[in-house]
């Protein structure tokens, strides 16, 4: 077993690249959110129907789960900084030809290249902020905080992209991510620090590849709590996708109105990440994720209640939704903290898989929603429903897991903890 060996930076450099890393998962996230609103109109301008502009998403977040893979594996063998300024790199050039797409099949295979390149933000961009902050609840409450900031974009990104598309047209909706992608690269490069020490690396990148994935996935302690992260952000794909058609095409709201509905939904999951850093250090992780599954679990009833009874308008499924989005903060990243806990000498291998999972998860909850008419909210409460029930399944695993191993990790992470905090 490897000594951890980690880089000691200056408190302003750490803090420093928390916030460029915060920013690279920021943009990569937002280059969805941002023209979610101008989908039904992209549909109009291709003249293609809805499953085609939906494959746009699509195609992104499968890319960006492959790409994830290679960037992970390959930031523990050569580091994390020239990894993540050539996944950057791509990013930008994918972002503009985006924008010059003539047809759906030029922007189709112009977001499969965006997500190539900005697969590099979900796997080493995590990583970065795992070795700057070890695990346990200090490296959760970091990761939250990372998490609140990134929560803006998809916050305002809608807001802002129905205004870009409306008064520029989508096209512009690209190119205002390629020029942000530009200064951060800048940023980066020039300032930017490597997280990974040398002594840490692994260098037989080719040979381990394939094994080091191959040993992920026979740790089932992992895998159970990494299947829970993995699956509540399934269904919060599926959403982004549902909605737009739910709210523009069958209630009529207007492409720049919407992202006022989708900004509240956001804003939800920044109030349950200041909620999750104020309590994290106080509450057991486990605990927290299991709140944030009741709430999914709440929200999903109250709308197919609401629908049922017919009581029903795009707001009052903001207002019932607004419990899932608090619940997903609680969730989020605290199971993903559990899950990385468990393999401290993989880090950036162990990062990739769960966001590269994440986003096929994503990518089958979207196809599975896009098979049923959005004209009620039915088919999005039964993919939360689904998902929450097999959060539960995999939590009650894990827990019967650690009784067998002996592993105690309540009084594991009480003690890290009081360690942190005292």
């Amino acid at each position: 077993m490897k000594k951890t060996v980690k880089v000691l930076l200056t408190p302003v450099h750490t803090s420093l690249m928390f916030c460029l890393m915060s920013v690279l998962v920021g943009l990569v996230d937002m280059a969805s959110d941002l023209y979610v609103p101008v989908l039904p109109e992209i549909g109009r301008v291709f003249q293609v129907s809805e499953s085609w502009v939906g494959a746009t998403i699509s195609i992104n977040l499968i890319s960006l789960a492959l790409s994830g893979l290679f960037y992970g594996s390959l930031s523990d063998s050569i580091g994390r900084k020239p990894v993540i300024i050539g996944g950057l790199s791509l990013f930008i050039v994918s972002s503009f030809a985006c924008g010059f797409s003539t047809n759906v099949y030029e922007l189709l295979v112009a977001r499969f290249f965006q997500g190539l390149g900005g697969g590099v933000a979900f796997s080493v961009g995590v990583a970065v902020v795992r070795d700057l902050y070890e695990g346990g609840a200090k490296g959760a409450q970091m990761y939250s905080r990372m998490q609140s900031v990134i929560a803006l974009s998809p916050a305002f990104a809608p807001i802002i992209g129905g205004i870009i598309g409306t008064i520029y047209g989508w096209a512009w909706i690209f190119y205002t991510l390629s020029i942000i992608a530009l200064v951060l690269f800048i940023a980066i490069l020039f300032f930017g620090k490597e997280t990974l020490p040398p002594q840490q690396r692994h260098k037989k990148y080719s040979i381990d590849f394939a094994q080091k994935y191959q040993y992920l996935l026979s740790r089932p302690i992992f895998l159970c709590y990494a299947g829970v992260q993995i699956l509540s952000l399934g269904w919060f794909w599926s959403e982004l996708a549902f909605f737009p058609a739910l709210f523009q095409d069958h209630y009529g709201i207007a492409a720049d109105s919407f992202g006022i509905y989708l900004g509240i939904l956001m804003l939800a999951y920044i109030l349950g990440t200041f909620i999750n850093q104020y309590v994290v250090h106080r509450v057991c992780l486990k605990k927290l994720v299991w709140i944030g599954i009741m709430l999914f679990f709440f929200s999903a009833f109250a709308m197919s209640a609401a629908q049922y009874l017919n009581f029903i308008s795009p707001w009052i499924i903001v207002a019932l939704r607004f419990p899932a989005g608090i619940g997903f903060a609680l969730l989020f990243g605290n199971a993903g903290t559990l899950a990385i806990d468990q393999e401290t000498e993989h880090t950036g291998s162990a990062s990739a898989l769960i966001g590269a999972s994440e986003l096929l998860a994503g990518a089958i909850c979207i196809f599975i929603i896009e098979m049923f008419e959005a004209v009620t909210i039915y088919p999005l409460s039964l993919i939360i429903i689904g998902s929450s029930a097999l959060c539960v399944w995999l939590m009650t695993k894990a827990k019967n897991l650690e009784k067998e191993s002996g592993v105690n990790q309540n009084t594991y992470s009480s003690m890290k903890q009081d360690i942190l905090f005292k």
